[in-house]
């Protein structure tokens, strides 16, 4: 079974769906390679305007790393090797030179968020539970999702979101400014296409244009530096006895 659905509409928009609904549609290196893929494929062509990411189902949008298949990585370099790689796809989409949008069709924790804090827009179905929960873990976001979230949200904001570590409703997360619209889910795909329509309009040169025009504050040298250095210290959290002690009891649960 593929790992992820890639669909073009021909309105310009394409889908990239995590499918791994077994996993609560979990990160796994199949996936990664997949969204580099499809995030190389939107940048260069023509035809598209708007990168759409979502999960399969109706339970999870993304439940961040696969944690079975990540728990072997006990050492700082191991760790890093792996969160280098997906923090790279992430700053890709980060600056990626056309409008991006995460819909999320259900509970997003850990890397999840992560992911959905790199595209621009987030829509949310009603009734989803986001979680930046990764100190629960004892460890920090990984894939430069810390970063992020103080770019685009007010410092406090980012910062209690971050600090609690909390399940967070789609409702509080869209009075916060992280959520863009709460949806009522009866056909979301139908429902974010509505809310894309107005985008979708214009040319794929003003759509790029402006899209590069706000990302260039993210390619400069001060903020790569910054957005790596949260990636390495979270890599020296990995090894931890915490972090382990944490894995094994998440794993039991699961």
């Amino acid at each position: 079974m593929k790992a992820a659905i890639v669909e073009y509409d021909t309105n310009g928009i394409v889908w990239f769906a995590i499918h791994r609904p077994e996993k609560r549609n979990a990160i796994n290196f199949e996936v990664m390679d997949k969204l580099e893929e499809t995030i190389a494929m939107v940048e260069k062509n023509d035809d598209v305007k708007m990168l759409v990411i979502t999960g399969t189902g109706d339970e999870a949008f993304c439940s961040g790393g696969d944690l079975s298949k990540f728990q072997h990585l006990h050492t700082t370099e191991n760790a890093k090797q792996m969160l280098e790689k997906m923090g790279t796809i992430l700053y890709s989409l980060l600056t990626l030179s056309k409008p991006t949008a995460a819909l999320i069709n259900g509970t997003v924790i850990g890397g999840g968020c992560e992911l959905a804090t790199a595209c621009d827009f987030r829509y949310a179905k009603s009734g989803s539970k986001i979680g930046f929960i990764q100190g629960k873990l004892g460890i920090t976001t990984g894939w430069g999702g810390a970063t992020m979230l103080f770019e685009k949200l007010p410092y406090t904001q980012a910062l209690d979101i971050l600090l609690r570590a909390e399940r967070i409703s789609a409702e509080k997360m869209y009075e916060y400014g992280w959520i863009h619209a709460v949806l009522p889910g009866n056909n979301l795909r139908e429902e974010c296409r509505e809310l894309l329509a107005p985008y979708l309009s214009q040319s794929v040169s003003v759509l790029r244009a402006y899209k590069m025009a706000a990302a260039e504050k993210w390619k400069s040298d001060e903020f790569r530096m910054r957005f790596f250095a949260e990636i390495r210290r979270c890599s020296e959290l990995w090894g931890s006895e915490e972090h382990k002690r944490a894995i094994q009891s998440f794993l039991n649960k699961s």
